[in-house]
């Protein structure tokens, strides 16, 4: 899980692994503030998880505490040191953290690297149309890539509310098709 604002995809997510019996979560977030860090590196960030034991106990809250792991840092960072970490590959990632193209396209990439063959990616805010043209958010603009990929990726886009788009990664090197392949225009 990459990004959340106040929680609750985390918390739904880790519910579920609950219920499930298995698994668990890492949950990526750099807790930035829009007011300490502006608004450049952040859209609405309120830091909501700079403070360990406050994270600790908004999850206990749910009873989901012991299925849910906060890295308090980019995404970046994190998927540096995935390879030597030892966590297994990746089932299903959810993408919500920065929503600029870049951000879009380097989150996608490494979850499906580190994912393979029949692992989902989930990308929030894919109906947010007034961002993407003043060119605030590219997870649209991503979307086009992910789609010319067929061979690659099979995509559902649902645009209920902000827009959630399902994709399937169908074989373990996907990713390295959209490394190859131009990019729509930014």
């Amino acid at each position: 899980m990459i990004g959340s604002g106040f929680g609750f995809s985390v918390v739904c997510l880790a519910l579920a692994l609950k219920d499930n019996g298995r698994g668990r979560l890492s949950f990526v977030d750099p807790s930035y503030s829009v007011i300490t860090d502006g608004p450049f590196k952040t859209v609405g960030g309120m830091s909501q998880w700079s403070d360990p034991d406050k994270v600790r106990l908004r999850f206990s809250s749910f009873g989901v505490e012991d299925v849910v792991t906060h890295y308090r840092m980019r995404s970046e960072d994190f998927f540096m040191q995935y390879p030597a970490s030892g966590r297994p590959p990746i089932d299903l990632a959810f993408i919500d953290g920065s929503h600029s193209f870049d951000d879009v396209k380097h989150d996608f990439i490494e979850c499906a690297r580190h994912g393979g063959r029949n692992s989902y990616l989930l990308l929030h805010d894919t109906n947010i149309y007034l961002r993407e043209m003043v060119r605030h958010a590219g997870v649209k603009r991503w979307l086009k890539s992910v789609k010319s990929a067929r061979e690659a990726f099979e995509l559902v886009d649902f645009p209920l509310s902000s827009g959630l788009a399902v994709v399937r990664v169908l074989t373990d090197e996907s990713w390295k098709a959209l490394s190859s392949r131009p990019q729509p225009w930014r």
